[in-house]
């Protein structure tokens, strides 16, 4: 059951042989201990003989017996066999090995962490040498700087200790600023520099500024970085004058569109229709504007439901169902006109606004999410439109009456037209004075009344191109009174009407239109003789503060209360049976308005009427003009001579009719003939045509003032303006008179101005 382990081997035994496995044999031992244990019959247990050995020999021995080793089979295991040189320092051997491995490996891994290094160095020169050229080659301006502490820990300055090329370029080379502070430099800089830098170095963060350079006159965008090095920035600069300019030039434009949006009163805005939200652009909707209490002055956004309450009930239907039809895609545009309920911070008012609105985007069904669109006020528009439209209903009404004038015109003047010629024509026939005066009186009303109706169809046609010409004069009113006065109370009291005249002021002299205030008045007198058949009219004027209050008062039929309001109208008339116009009193008010006036009537049907006007009381102070002196002389009655310039035959033979009887007539055919006739005969009186052939009747007047000062000279033209008869005055004529002429007038103006300068013998 037992071996024994190389026995005698160690112990100079036997040499050697075939020896079983001890450790087959000791598993061998086990598992029969172990079935025995397990309580199996040592009967039961099978002998166990081993079938593998293999030769062991000792070595020693076996070379002392003088046997060859390497005669042992191949797998012989030796013992006591001496060992080798490699054997014997293996050891030592292993040992240098592995110190001289350790050795490479350090100085290999040395070798890598010094290439590695010289990598890490090279790489970091390499850098250093890019960012070195990143900083000289870039466009920005690059300074580094330290910054200069006082005692209380603030910054007072800095010294420029590296700067790029890009800086060179644009202001200082580099030899010129390192070194030197940046008072000395950049002045101007230092306080806004320094600010920031305290910031930048305090609480270790980067800072961005614009500055501009005046020196450059360029703007920057500074930044403000904390350098590695202690108390030290690295500054950059990057020129951002381009980027200024833009923006200022979208500043002015934006200003611009903006002004002009607020100009034109266009409120753009956005139409949330999901969120029904309406936003707009600018503080707050226009149609909602000073709205209290459901919108504030910065609210830029408003509910849709609270916009359409603002629009008046009566639109507010139309709109929405607009803007429904929008959202719904059944059209693509909105354009509506409606009126909201505005407070301008006084009252409420309404305000007519045009909204145009169109889609701005859809959902994934083709729906409408957001309408854009703007609104406009066009409440004055609106006002401008009506005003056209009764422009144009009063421009219709006056085409109508127009018509109607232009239709009875022949009538008006034909009538006149018809007394005249008829009674002329019958007039030579008549044998008896009696019959002759009658048909001389009724042609004389009849020339009258044409020349009104002439002069009211020119001064109308004046009205409406504007020409209608006021020249004003310092005049006393009361001589204007009592011309009138001595014109009117012949015809009035003739047909039993008495004139009462009430004269205001006992003197008043003032500035005024003398010919367009008489006009005013003969046709308010005029109109009152026609419409009163008895009983009295009264004119006159009165002082009322700052006002001449002018008053013509008449007991005749008085005008119906509807038709008080169109009296002053064009074409209107009262009667169509009764000769005229229907413009006399529309041109009154246009008179007088145009002289800062105010016209009116009164009127009581069946009573009577009074007319009123007033004009700026506006005193003008006397004038002591010398009247010029002009040498007397006598002459025969029989021998009182007229010149008579005229280049009109028939206007000559009129002239001729009137004054034969009492005056010798010299007849020039033009200007200069005038002149030459002047030198022949030397008369004592001139009437001269101004439009004249060869020579005109200004130059034919310079003329003979150089021969004469003291021969009066009157001007007969059919230039009436008030300008015309202001111009001869001051061309050296003595009196003036407009055609058509009226003898007795003519008659009176001569007479009145040879009292002055001849002594009849």
């Amino acid at each position: 059951m037992f071996t024994i382990r190389y026995a005698g081997m160690d112990d100079g035994g036997m040499v050697g042989g075939y020896m079983y496995n001890d450790q087959i044999f000791t598993r061998q031992l086990l598992k029969t201990i172990d079935e025995i244990l397990h309580g199996k019959k040592a009967s039961d247990i099978p002998f166990y003989e081993p079938n593998e050995a293999h030769p062991a020999f000792n070595y020693t021995r076996l070379v002392n017996k003088g046997l060859d080793p390497d005669l042992c089979p191949g797998d012989t295991v030796f013992y006591d066999k001496p060992a080798n040189f490699l054997n014997k320092y293996k050891w030592i051997i292993l040992s240098v090995l592995i110190a001289f491995i350790l050795m490479a490996v350090t100085q290999q891994k040395r070798i890598q962490m010094l290439k590695a290094l010289r990598r890490a160095q090279q790489n970091e020169i390499d850098t250093n040498t890019q960012y070195t050229n990143l900083i000289d080659n870039m466009p920005i301006l690059y300074m580094k700087e330290q910054v200069i502490w006082d005692k209380e820990g603030n910054i007072i300055d800095s010294i420029y200790r590296d700067v790029n090329r890009y800086f060179e370029r644009c202001f200082l080379p580099k030899s010129d600023i390192i070194g030197k502070r940046a008072s000395e430099i950049f002045p101007e800089s230092l306080p806004e520099f320094t600010h920031f830098m305290s910031i930048t170095l305090k609480e270790k963060k980067s800072i961005t500024f614009p500055y501009y350079f005046k020196t450059v006159n360029t703007f920057y965008d500074v930044v403000l970085n904390c350098s590695t090095e202690p108390d030290t920035v690295d500054v950059f600069c990057m020129d951002s004058t381009e980027l200024h300019n833009a923006q200022q030039m979208l500043s002015a434009t934006n200003h611009k569109l903006s002004m002009a949006l607020e100009v034109a009163n266009i409120v753009p805005w956005k139409w949330n229709l999901k969120d029904h939200t309406i936003l707009c652009d600018l503080n707050r909707p226009i149609a909602m504007a000073a709205m209290p209490g459901s919108i504030s002055e910065d609210q830029l956004s408003v509910s849709d439901e609270q916009y359409f309450a603002k629009i008046i009930k009566e639109d507010r239907p139309r709109v929405i169902q607009a803007y429904r039809d929008l959202a719904d895609g059944k059209i693509e545009k909105v354009k509506e006109e409606y009126r909201v309920l505005a407070n301008d911070g006084t009252q409420w008012k309404i305000d007519w606004i045009e909204a145009q609105a169109a889609v701005e985007s859809k959902d994934e069904n083709g729906m409408p999410l957001t309408l854009v669109g703007s609104s406009l006020v066009i409440t004055e528009r609106k006002k401008m439109e009506d005003e056209l439209l009764s422009a144009k209903d009063r421009a219709e009404e006056s085409n109508r009456l127009k018509s109607a004038f232009l239709a009875n015109m022949s009538h008006e003047i034909r009538t006149p037209l018809n007394a005249i010629i008829g009674f002329s024509n019958i007039l030579a026939a008549a044998e008896e004075e009696q019959e002759k005066q009658e048909y001389i009186n009724i042609i004389e009303s009849n020339n009258t009344l044409l020349l009104q109706l002439i002069s009211d169809i020119l001064d109308l046609s004046k009205i409406e191109a504007g020409t209608l010409e006021f020249c004003y004069s310092n005049v006393e009113l009361n001589d204007i009174i009592s011309e009138i006065e001595s014109v009117t109370r012949y015809r009035t009291e003739s047909n039993g009407i008495q004139l009462i005249v009430q004269k205001g002021l006992p003197s008043c002299l003032i500035r005024t239109e003398k010919n367009r205030l008489m006009q005013v008045l003969n046709n308010l007198l005029n109109n009152a003789s026609k419409f009163t058949s008895q009983g009295s009219i009264t004119f006159g004027y009165k002082l009322c503060d700052k006002e001449l209050y002018f008053y013509v008062k008449d007991t005749g039929c008085g005008i119906p209360a509807d038709k008080v309001n169109s009296i002053f109208g064009r074409f209107v008339k009262l009667n169509s049976f009764v000769q005229g116009t229907g413009l006399g009193l529309s041109i009154c008010q246009t008179i007088v308005e145009h002289m800062g006036g105010r016209i009116g009537v009164e009127s009581e049907e069946g009573k009577g009427s009074t007319f009123w006007f007033t004009i700026p009381y506006q005193p003008a102070a006397a004038e002591n003009k010398k009247e010029e002196e002009h040498q007397l002389i006598s002459v025969q009655k029989d021998k009182l001579t007229i010149l008579i310039a005229e280049d009109n035959e028939s206007n000559y033979r009129l002239f001729q009719s009137i004054l034969k009887r009492e005056y010798n007539l010299v007849h020039a055919w033009d200007g200069k003939e005038a002149v030459n006739l002047y030198k022949l005969h030397t008369p004592q009186i001139i009437l001269m045509d101004i439009n004249m052939p060869v020579m005109d009747g200004y130059e034919a007047t310079r003329e003979i003032r150089k021969l004469s000062l003291d021969v009066p000279i009157i001007a007969v033209t059919a230039f009436a303006y008030a300008s015309d008869e202001q111009r001869a005055m001051e061309n050296g004529f003595d009196g003036y008179m407009a055609k058509p002429i009226s003898a007795p007038q003519l008659r009176q103006q001569i007479a009145a101005i040879l009292q002055k300068r001849i002594i009849l013998l």
